[in-house]
């Protein structure tokens, strides 16, 4: 199950609701008021909350919902095929959809810098994006920084070089990470601030440049794989 949807009548959700339920990307609830949440009844690492337009606050601030991400509105996931690179804009454009909308995506295709900065500065609201068949080998420095509702990347396969703060500040982040055995170099900060991720695990051997403060205060969760 990655979706679940709760109605405008819900009022509790009781204990262990969906805990063994580790594929839940999506909880939608109707409800304007927030319903009481019970212990382990939903993984704030796992599942984003959709609520109706202007109730976040009011989700934020009671019991039990403060480490979720809420976001407004209906959720929205795309898959985009981009066969120029400095073309993702357009291609949303021609499926109708505004950049700020999406919130699960993924890219297949050419990227260049243009398209990682349309994501950069255009879609504060993602929660979920998988890169594995797109041709981009670098991510450029602040790319994902302070994406707030980012809980989980797949990163491309010829990735080689993952920028400055690259994900800087995405606290929701969480986690293992694997990169791509052709990555040679994580620069300065990369992971900073990203408390609730586990582990980012170096598949290859290539990595010759690790910038410093990768992940801030510990740098010690960047593990290699054993052959």
């Amino acid at each position: 199950m990655t979706r679940v949807i709760l109605s405008d009548k819900t009022k509790n959700i009781e204990d262990a609701a969906f805990k063994a339920c580790k594929n839940l990307k999506i909880c939608q609830i109707r409800k304007k008021t927030p319903p009481n949440l019970l212990k382990e009844a939903l993984a704030d690492s796992i599942t984003a909350i959709f609520v109706p337009l202007g109730c976040s606050d009011t989700y934020r601030v009671k019991d039990n919902w403060g480490t979720f991400a809420f976001i407004e509105g209906e959720p929205l996931g795309i898959t985009v095929q981009v066969g120029a690179m400095g073309s993702l804009a357009s291609e949303l454009v021609k499926k109708g959809i505004q950049p700020k909308e999406v919130n699960f995506l993924t890219v297949e295709g050419k990227l260049d810098e243009a398209d990682f900065t349309l994501i950069r500065d255009y879609m504060p609201n993602l929660v979920s994006i998988d890169l594995t068949q797109c041709n981009a080998t670098a991510i450029p420095d602040y790319t994902f920084t302070q994406k707030k509702y980012l809980l989980n990347i797949k990163l491309p396969h010829g990735l080689k070089t993952i920028g400055q703060r690259a994900f800087s500040g995405c606290t929701r982040l969480c986690g293992t990470l694997m990169l791509p055995a052709s990555v040679t170099a994580i620069e300065y900060g990369a992971f900073m601030d990203c408390d609730n991720l586990r582990h980012v695990v170096a598949t290859g051997n290539s990595i010759t440049t690790l910038g410093d403060n990768l992940f801030g205060n510990n740098n010690d969760k960047l593990i290699y794989q054993k052959k």
